[in-house]
């Protein structure tokens, strides 16, 4: 049986792009204060994903 697709409200899209700003901004300060490449900061985001969502 499949599950039907999340489709996001308008509050919910605005609630997600707010979060993604945040995570974005978060991203490149590390990068300007530490060493930490693109791949670097994905697979730490990949990671916090799988902790806290699986």
């Amino acid at each position: 049986m499949e599950t039907p697709k999340w489709k996001p409200s308008k509050d919910e899209r605005e609630v997600m792009e707010a979060v993604w700003m945040q995570v974005k901004g978060a991203c490149e300060k590390l990068k300007e204060e530490t060493n930490a490449k693109d791949g670097h900061i994905r697979k730490m985001l990949q990671e916090i994903s799988d902790r806290y969502y699986s």
